[in-house]
Protein backbone atom coordinates (compact mmCIF):
# COMPACT_ATOMS: atom_id res chain seq x y z
CA UNK A 1 0.00 0.00 0.00
CA UNK A 2 1.42 3.37 -1.03
CA UNK A 3 1.96 5.87 1.79
CA UNK A 4 -0.11 8.98 1.67
CA UNK A 5 2.71 11.39 2.58
CA UNK A 6 6.15 11.51 0.88
CA UNK A 7 9.20 13.69 1.49
CA UNK A 8 10.01 15.68 -1.62
CA UNK A 9 13.71 15.84 -0.74
CA UNK A 10 14.66 12.29 0.21
CA UNK A 11 11.53 10.48 -1.09
CA UNK A 12 10.89 8.77 2.27
CA UNK A 13 7.24 7.88 2.81
CA UNK A 14 5.08 8.50 5.88
CA UNK A 15 1.57 7.46 6.79
CA UNK A 16 0.81 10.62 8.71
CA UNK A 17 1.18 14.30 7.88
CA UNK A 18 2.58 15.08 11.33
CA UNK A 19 5.35 12.53 10.86
CA UNK A 20 6.37 14.10 7.55
CA UNK A 21 6.43 17.55 9.16
CA UNK A 22 8.62 16.31 12.03
CA UNK A 23 10.90 14.56 9.51
CA UNK A 24 11.38 17.77 7.51
CA UNK A 25 12.22 19.70 10.67
CA UNK A 26 14.65 17.08 11.99
CA UNK A 27 16.37 16.10 8.75
CA UNK A 28 16.12 19.06 6.40
CA UNK A 29 15.86 22.12 8.62
CA UNK A 30 19.61 22.88 8.46
CA UNK A 31 19.57 22.45 4.70
CA UNK A 32 16.72 24.92 4.42
CA UNK A 33 18.68 27.38 6.52
CA UNK A 34 21.74 26.95 4.30
CA UNK A 35 19.64 27.40 1.18
CA UNK A 36 17.94 30.41 2.71
CA UNK A 37 21.30 31.86 3.78
CA UNK A 38 22.73 31.28 0.32
CA UNK A 39 19.76 32.97 -1.30
CA UNK A 40 20.09 35.93 1.07
CA UNK A 41 23.85 36.15 0.34
CA UNK A 42 23.16 36.00 -3.40
CA UNK A 43 20.52 38.68 -3.03
CA UNK A 44 22.95 40.82 -1.01
CA UNK A 45 25.72 40.33 -3.56
CA UNK A 46 23.34 41.28 -6.35
CA UNK A 47 22.33 44.39 -4.40
CA UNK A 48 26.01 45.33 -4.00
CA UNK A 49 26.59 44.81 -7.71
CA UNK A 50 23.63 47.03 -8.55
CA UNK A 51 24.83 49.63 -6.04
CA UNK A 52 28.31 49.58 -7.56
CA UNK A 53 26.85 49.99 -11.02
CA UNK A 54 24.83 52.95 -9.78
CA UNK A 55 27.95 54.46 -8.20
CA UNK A 56 29.90 53.98 -11.43
CA UNK A 57 27.16 55.65 -13.44
CA UNK A 58 26.88 58.50 -10.95
CA UNK A 59 30.67 58.83 -10.96
CA UNK A 60 30.78 59.00 -14.73
CA UNK A 61 28.04 61.61 -14.76
CA UNK A 62 29.92 63.69 -12.19
CA UNK A 63 33.18 63.26 -14.11
CA UNK A 64 31.57 64.39 -17.35
CA UNK A 65 29.95 67.32 -15.58
CA UNK A 66 33.24 68.39 -13.98
CA UNK A 67 35.10 67.91 -17.28
CA UNK A 68 32.58 70.03 -19.14
CA UNK A 69 32.77 72.69 -16.43
CA UNK A 70 36.55 72.78 -16.45
CA UNK A 71 36.78 72.65 -20.24
CA UNK A 72 34.26 75.45 -20.60
CA UNK A 73 36.19 77.57 -18.13
CA UNK A 74 39.49 76.73 -19.82
CA UNK A 75 38.03 77.62 -23.20
CA UNK A 76 36.83 80.95 -21.91
CA UNK A 77 40.24 81.58 -20.33
CA UNK A 78 42.01 80.67 -23.57
CA UNK A 79 39.90 82.95 -25.71
CA UNK A 80 40.39 86.33 -24.08
CA UNK A 81 42.53 87.90 -21.40
CA UNK A 82 40.76 90.58 -19.40
CA UNK A 83 43.58 92.86 -18.44
CA UNK A 84 44.11 96.19 -20.09
CA UNK A 85 46.97 98.58 -19.40
CA UNK A 86 46.03 99.17 -15.80
CA UNK A 87 42.35 99.87 -16.49
CA UNK A 88 39.24 97.69 -16.63
CA UNK A 89 37.46 100.02 -19.07
CA UNK A 90 37.34 98.84 -22.65
CA UNK A 91 35.93 100.78 -25.55
CA UNK A 92 33.61 99.46 -28.22
CA UNK A 93 30.89 96.85 -28.35
CA UNK A 94 31.75 93.52 -26.73
CA UNK A 95 31.60 90.76 -29.35
CA UNK A 96 31.39 87.04 -28.42
CA UNK A 97 34.63 85.18 -29.08
CA UNK A 98 34.52 82.69 -31.99
CA UNK A 99 37.73 80.81 -31.18
CA UNK A 100 41.39 81.15 -32.13
CA UNK A 101 42.60 78.02 -33.88
CA UNK A 102 45.25 78.27 -36.59
CA UNK A 103 44.21 77.00 -40.02
CA UNK A 104 46.47 76.50 -43.07
CA UNK A 105 47.36 79.62 -45.03
CA UNK A 106 44.80 80.15 -47.77
CA UNK A 107 41.92 78.48 -45.90
CA UNK A 108 38.68 80.46 -46.10
CA UNK A 109 37.12 81.10 -42.68
CA UNK A 110 33.52 82.17 -42.19
CA UNK A 111 33.11 84.77 -39.44
CA UNK A 112 29.65 85.19 -37.97
CA UNK A 113 29.78 87.40 -34.90
CA UNK A 114 30.71 90.79 -36.33
CA UNK A 115 31.63 92.77 -39.45
CA UNK A 116 34.60 93.01 -39.55
CA UNK A 117 35.56 89.98 -37.42
CA UNK A 118 37.07 90.49 -33.98
CA UNK A 119 38.06 86.87 -33.23
CA UNK A 120 38.00 83.43 -34.76
CA UNK A 121 40.19 80.90 -36.51
CA UNK A 122 42.96 82.44 -38.58
CA UNK A 123 46.12 81.89 -40.60
CA UNK A 124 49.42 81.12 -38.80
CA UNK A 125 51.22 84.38 -39.69
CA UNK A 126 49.91 87.91 -39.05
CA UNK A 127 50.56 90.82 -41.40
CA UNK A 128 53.23 93.44 -40.64
CA UNK A 129 51.78 96.49 -38.91
CA UNK A 130 51.19 99.64 -40.91
CA UNK A 131 48.93 101.33 -43.45
CA UNK A 132 47.86 99.40 -46.57
CA UNK A 133 46.38 100.67 -49.81
CA UNK A 134 44.87 97.29 -50.69
CA UNK A 135 42.68 94.92 -48.67
CA UNK A 136 44.25 92.01 -46.81
CA UNK A 137 42.59 88.67 -45.94
CA UNK A 138 40.47 88.71 -42.80
CA UNK A 139 42.12 85.43 -41.80
CA UNK A 140 45.50 87.15 -41.58
CA UNK A 141 44.25 90.28 -39.82
CA UNK A 142 42.42 88.35 -37.11
CA UNK A 143 45.86 87.05 -36.12
CA UNK A 144 47.02 90.65 -35.70
CA UNK A 145 44.27 91.42 -33.22
CA UNK A 146 44.92 88.11 -31.43
CA UNK A 147 48.40 89.59 -30.84
CA UNK A 148 46.80 92.56 -29.10
CA UNK A 149 46.83 94.91 -32.08
CA UNK A 150 44.19 97.28 -33.39
CA UNK A 151 42.75 96.89 -36.88
CA UNK A 152 41.33 100.01 -38.53
CA UNK A 153 39.36 99.13 -41.65
CA UNK A 154 37.57 101.57 -43.94
CA UNK A 155 35.21 101.60 -46.92
CA UNK A 156 34.63 104.35 -49.49
CA UNK A 157 36.36 107.12 -47.54
CA UNK A 158 37.88 110.19 -49.16
CA UNK A 159 41.60 110.86 -49.47
CA UNK A 160 41.62 113.26 -46.53
CA UNK A 161 40.17 110.62 -44.25
CA UNK A 162 42.63 108.03 -45.55
CA UNK A 163 45.49 110.41 -44.74
CA UNK A 164 44.22 110.82 -41.18
CA UNK A 165 43.95 107.05 -40.75
CA UNK A 166 47.47 106.66 -42.15
CA UNK A 167 48.76 109.19 -39.61
CA UNK A 168 47.32 107.16 -36.74
CA UNK A 169 48.80 103.93 -38.10
CA UNK A 170 52.20 105.61 -38.39
CA UNK A 171 51.89 106.97 -34.85
CA UNK A 172 51.54 103.42 -33.50
CA UNK A 173 53.80 101.42 -35.85
CA UNK A 174 53.93 98.34 -33.62
CA UNK A 175 50.26 98.08 -32.69
CA UNK A 176 48.00 99.30 -35.52
CA UNK A 177 47.20 97.94 -38.95
CA UNK A 178 44.92 99.88 -41.32
CA UNK A 179 43.38 98.49 -44.49
CA UNK A 180 40.51 99.14 -46.88
CA UNK A 181 37.72 96.56 -46.53
CA UNK A 182 34.86 96.68 -49.06
CA UNK A 183 32.72 94.27 -47.00
CA UNK A 184 32.35 96.73 -44.09
CA UNK A 185 28.85 97.97 -43.26
CA UNK A 186 30.23 101.22 -41.82
CA UNK A 187 32.66 103.75 -43.25
CA UNK A 188 35.24 103.10 -40.51
CA UNK A 189 35.55 100.17 -38.11
CA UNK A 190 38.08 99.88 -35.29
CA UNK A 191 38.58 96.34 -34.01
CA UNK A 192 40.47 94.69 -31.18
CA UNK A 193 40.10 91.16 -29.80
CA UNK A 194 36.43 90.81 -28.93
CA UNK A 195 35.68 94.55 -29.28
CA UNK A 196 34.40 96.69 -32.15
CA UNK A 197 33.63 100.38 -32.70
CA UNK A 198 32.03 101.66 -35.91
CA UNK A 199 31.64 105.18 -37.23
CA UNK A 200 30.55 106.86 -40.46
CA UNK A 201 32.66 109.99 -39.92
CA UNK A 202 36.28 110.07 -38.86
CA UNK A 203 36.85 110.77 -35.15
CA UNK A 204 40.57 110.71 -34.42
CA UNK A 205 40.26 111.20 -30.66
CA UNK A 206 37.78 108.34 -30.39
CA UNK A 207 40.01 106.03 -32.44
CA UNK A 208 43.07 106.83 -30.33
CA UNK A 209 41.14 106.30 -27.09
CA UNK A 210 40.11 102.90 -28.45
CA UNK A 211 43.76 102.08 -29.24
CA UNK A 212 45.05 103.10 -25.82
CA UNK A 213 42.21 101.37 -24.00
CA UNK A 214 42.10 98.08 -25.90
CA UNK A 215 45.65 97.40 -27.08
CA UNK A 216 46.91 94.02 -25.81
CA UNK A 217 43.55 92.97 -24.41
CA UNK A 218 44.05 89.70 -26.24
CA UNK A 219 45.25 86.11 -25.74
CA UNK A 220 48.76 86.86 -27.04
CA UNK A 221 49.50 90.46 -26.03
CA UNK A 222 52.48 91.22 -28.27
CA UNK A 223 51.57 94.65 -29.61
CA UNK A 224 53.27 97.77 -28.34
CA UNK A 225 52.58 101.48 -28.44
CA UNK A 226 56.22 102.09 -27.51
CA UNK A 227 59.34 101.96 -29.67
CA UNK A 228 61.13 98.62 -29.72
CA UNK A 229 64.69 97.84 -28.73
CA UNK A 230 67.32 98.62 -31.36
CA UNK A 231 70.67 97.35 -32.56
CA UNK A 232 73.47 98.99 -30.58
CA UNK A 233 71.47 99.22 -27.37
CA UNK A 234 72.19 97.28 -24.21
CA UNK A 235 69.66 94.47 -24.14
CA UNK A 236 66.88 94.87 -21.55
CA UNK A 237 67.10 92.51 -18.60
CA UNK A 238 64.68 89.62 -18.26
CA UNK A 239 63.81 86.82 -15.85
CA UNK A 240 62.68 83.43 -17.09
CA UNK A 241 62.50 79.89 -15.79
CA UNK A 242 64.02 76.95 -17.64
CA UNK A 243 62.53 73.65 -16.43
CA UNK A 244 65.93 71.94 -16.46
CA UNK A 245 68.14 74.82 -15.27
CA UNK A 246 65.95 76.97 -13.09
CA UNK A 247 65.87 80.77 -13.10
CA UNK A 248 67.79 82.60 -15.82
CA UNK A 249 68.35 86.27 -16.69
CA UNK A 250 70.53 88.42 -18.88
CA UNK A 251 73.54 87.95 -16.59
CA UNK A 252 73.31 84.15 -17.05
CA UNK A 253 74.72 84.60 -20.55
CA UNK A 254 77.47 87.14 -19.93
CA UNK A 255 80.83 86.21 -21.46
CA UNK A 256 79.50 84.54 -24.61
CA UNK A 257 77.45 85.72 -27.57
CA UNK A 258 73.75 84.92 -27.23
CA UNK A 259 71.02 84.41 -29.81
CA UNK A 260 67.45 84.78 -28.58
CA UNK A 261 64.73 83.18 -30.65
CA UNK A 262 61.06 84.12 -30.06
CA UNK A 263 58.84 81.35 -31.37
CA UNK A 264 56.19 78.71 -30.69
CA UNK A 265 56.42 74.93 -30.86
CA UNK A 266 54.19 74.87 -33.95
CA UNK A 267 55.92 77.53 -36.09
CA UNK A 268 57.33 75.53 -39.02
CA UNK A 269 59.68 78.22 -40.46
CA UNK A 270 61.04 78.66 -36.93
CA UNK A 271 61.72 74.91 -36.69
CA UNK A 272 63.71 75.02 -39.92
CA UNK A 273 65.64 78.07 -38.69
CA UNK A 274 66.40 76.30 -35.41
CA UNK A 275 67.84 73.34 -37.30
CA UNK A 276 70.10 75.69 -39.28
CA UNK A 277 71.22 77.24 -36.00
CA UNK A 278 71.85 73.79 -34.51
CA UNK A 279 74.01 72.89 -37.51
CA UNK A 280 76.24 75.91 -36.94
CA UNK A 281 76.28 75.23 -33.20
CA UNK A 282 77.65 71.74 -33.91
CA UNK A 283 80.27 73.09 -36.31
CA UNK A 284 81.63 75.51 -33.69
CA UNK A 285 81.96 72.85 -30.99
CA UNK A 286 78.61 73.19 -29.24
CA UNK A 287 79.71 75.75 -26.64
CA UNK A 288 80.94 78.80 -28.56
CA UNK A 289 77.71 80.74 -28.01
CA UNK A 290 74.49 80.47 -26.03
CA UNK A 291 71.00 79.92 -27.39
CA UNK A 292 67.78 80.97 -25.63
CA UNK A 293 64.48 79.84 -27.14
CA UNK A 294 61.57 81.95 -25.84
CA UNK A 295 58.10 80.53 -26.42
CA UNK A 296 55.27 83.05 -26.64
CA UNK A 297 52.12 80.92 -26.90
CA UNK A 298 50.51 80.92 -23.45
CA UNK A 299 48.78 77.59 -24.14
CA UNK A 300 52.04 75.64 -24.44
CA UNK A 301 53.72 73.74 -21.60
CA UNK A 302 57.22 72.91 -20.39
CA UNK A 303 56.92 69.35 -21.68
CA UNK A 304 56.15 70.69 -25.17
CA UNK A 305 59.23 72.93 -24.95
CA UNK A 306 61.47 70.00 -24.05
CA UNK A 307 60.04 67.91 -26.89
CA UNK A 308 60.68 70.78 -29.29
CA UNK A 309 64.29 71.06 -28.04
CA UNK A 310 64.85 67.33 -28.59
CA UNK A 311 63.48 67.53 -32.13
CA UNK A 312 64.95 70.82 -33.37
CA UNK A 313 67.55 72.10 -30.91
CA UNK A 314 70.46 70.93 -28.79
CA UNK A 315 70.57 69.66 -25.21
CA UNK A 316 72.46 72.71 -23.87
CA UNK A 317 70.00 75.26 -25.29
CA UNK A 318 67.86 77.18 -22.83
CA UNK A 319 64.08 77.04 -23.34
CA UNK A 320 61.38 78.95 -21.45
CA UNK A 321 58.01 80.60 -21.76
CA UNK A 322 58.44 84.37 -22.02
CA UNK A 323 55.34 86.35 -22.98
CA UNK A 324 56.32 89.23 -20.67
CA UNK A 325 59.82 89.22 -22.13
CA UNK A 326 58.34 89.41 -25.63
CA UNK A 327 56.40 92.48 -24.52
CA UNK A 328 59.54 94.04 -23.04
CA UNK A 329 61.39 93.48 -26.32
CA UNK A 330 58.35 94.73 -28.31
CA UNK A 331 58.21 91.49 -30.30
CA UNK A 332 55.57 91.64 -33.02
CA UNK A 333 56.18 88.50 -35.06
CA UNK A 334 57.05 84.86 -34.60
CA UNK A 335 60.58 84.06 -35.73
CA UNK A 336 61.90 87.28 -34.18
CA UNK A 337 65.60 86.90 -33.34
CA UNK A 338 68.15 88.99 -31.45
CA UNK A 339 71.90 88.44 -31.23
CA UNK A 340 73.88 89.90 -28.31
CA UNK A 341 77.63 90.11 -28.05
CA UNK A 342 79.39 88.78 -24.93
CA UNK A 343 78.72 92.11 -23.16
CA UNK A 344 74.96 92.06 -23.76
CA UNK A 345 74.89 94.64 -26.56
CA UNK A 346 72.37 93.98 -29.35
CA UNK A 347 74.29 93.37 -32.58
CA UNK A 348 71.58 92.02 -34.88
CA UNK A 349 67.81 91.74 -35.18
CA UNK A 350 65.65 90.01 -37.79
CA UNK A 351 62.21 88.46 -38.33
CA UNK A 352 62.85 86.49 -41.52
CA UNK A 353 63.35 82.70 -41.54
CA UNK A 354 66.86 81.93 -40.35
CA UNK A 355 69.17 80.57 -43.05
CA UNK A 356 72.39 78.73 -42.28
CA UNK A 357 74.44 81.28 -44.22
CA UNK A 358 72.88 84.13 -42.22
CA UNK A 359 73.55 82.34 -38.93
CA UNK A 360 77.22 81.92 -39.80
CA UNK A 361 77.71 85.47 -41.11
CA UNK A 362 76.18 87.03 -37.98
CA UNK A 363 77.72 84.84 -35.28
CA UNK A 364 81.18 84.12 -36.68
CA UNK A 365 82.58 87.67 -36.16
CA UNK A 366 81.41 87.57 -32.54
CA UNK A 367 83.28 84.35 -31.79
CA UNK A 368 86.76 85.60 -32.60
Amino acid sequence: MMSEFKCERCKKEFDRKESLAQHNTDKHGATDKIISSKKKREQRDETVKISNKVLVVVGLVLFVAVFIFLFANKASTDTVTIQVNGTSTLMGEAIPIEGRTHVPEGTKVEYHNSNPPTSGNHWPQPAPWGFYEEPLPDEKLVHNIEHGGIWISHRDVDETTKSKIRAIAEKYPRAVIATPRPENDAKIAVASWGRLDKMDTFDGDRIERFILSNVNNAPEPLASIEEGVKVGQSAPDFRLSDQSRGDINKQTFQGKPLIIFFTTTWCVPCQIGAQNLARYDDETGGNAFNVLIVFVDERETDSQFLTWKENFGRSDWYVAKGIEMAQTYKVQYLDTKYVFDKNGIIKWFDVRPLEYSTTKSILQPLLS
